[in-house]
């Protein structure tokens, strides 16, 4: 038998899941103010407190001002990169955006971790943090709600690598999640790859607070509208009957490589350990 749920938390969106329970999807009053208050506070403490350089920042301002990525048929921007700290969200993604909450991203969240109590859904839910269940697949309440999201034309970043790298070279992680492909194939968005590296000398694993003085890269990839002609060339190999599901592992497949070949362009000393490891296995 379900848990109740604490009365004035359920919502449609819900769907009557218990471990939910302290997710609020509609903007609240409060929402403003604890979503600029966290960038203000991240833009300060990565931006101001470390050096943080980008590269190739111009493609992002042209695709981020005035949401250019929507041609008002309500096409969403679905920015994703590798994970690596704790806050690389919100430290890093609110570099990217305004305090305006309207110009802040939607992302995926583990709800163990950031929908545990109701203290953290006040928080969590005003940073625009939307719940996933880890091990619930991609039929959940989570993953329609970015879905809806995108096809708002709004913006929603992923972590496609599903964790944060625990590689000691702090290497992207190969086999990325298909639910970056199952947000490609049901929304058709503008996509917007990007690679860091420096978070894991701000936030290394196990500290909470992030050092200051360290230096931080951000390297920007092309943006990719998503469309059918992008489709059509991404499956012309596969079968005329492709399912979703091999779909959505197409699609993961060409962000991981679009990654991975950022990270090899840019810091290729990862590639070369890569292969040495590869060859010793």
């Amino acid at each position: 038998m379900s848990k109740p749920t604490p009365k004035n938390r359920s919502h449609p969106a819900h769907k009557g899941l218990h471990e939910l329970r302290y997710w609020r999807p509609n903007q609240k009053w409060y929402h403003p103010f604890v979503c600029s208050s966290v960038v203000r506070l991240s833009q300060y403490l990565l931006g101001q407190k470390n050096t943080l350089t980008f590269h190739g920042r111009d493609r992002w301002d042209t695709l981020f001002a005035n949401n250019q990525w929507n041609d008002n048929s309500g096409r969403g921007l679905l920015s994703f990169s590798n994970h690596v700290s704790l806050f690389d969200d919100p430290l890093l993604i609110s570099n990217l955006g305004t305090t305006n909450i309207n110009d802040v991203r939607w992302i995926a969240a583990d709800h163990k971790n950031f929908f545990g109590s109701n203290v953290k859904g006040i928080i969590y839910s005003g940073g625009r943090c939307v719940p996933i269940i880890r091990g619930g697949g991609l039929n959940q309440p989570g993953f329609d709600f970015l879905i809806e999201r995108l096809k708002n034309g709004e913006w929603v970043h992923i972590f496609p690598e599903g964790g944060r790298s625990r590689d000691q070279e702090h290497r992207i992680q190969k086999n990325f999640k298909i639910g970056i492909g199952k947000l490609m194939r049901e929304t058709n968005p503008v996509v917007m790859p990007f690679y860091h590296y420096g978070m894991h000398d701000v936030l290394p694993i196990g500290k909470v607070l992030p050092n200051s003085g360290k230096k931080v890269d951000v390297y920007f990839g092309e943006p990719t509208t998503i469309d059918d002609q992008w489709w059509n060339e991404l499956l012309k190999d596969e079968p005329s009957a492709i399912t979703p599901h091999s779909s959505w592992k197409q699609a993961s497949l060409w962000a991981e490589q679009t990654l991975l070949a950022l990270e090899s362009h840019y810091r290729p000393q990862a590639e070369k350990v890569r292969e040495i490891a590869t060859q010793a296995g």
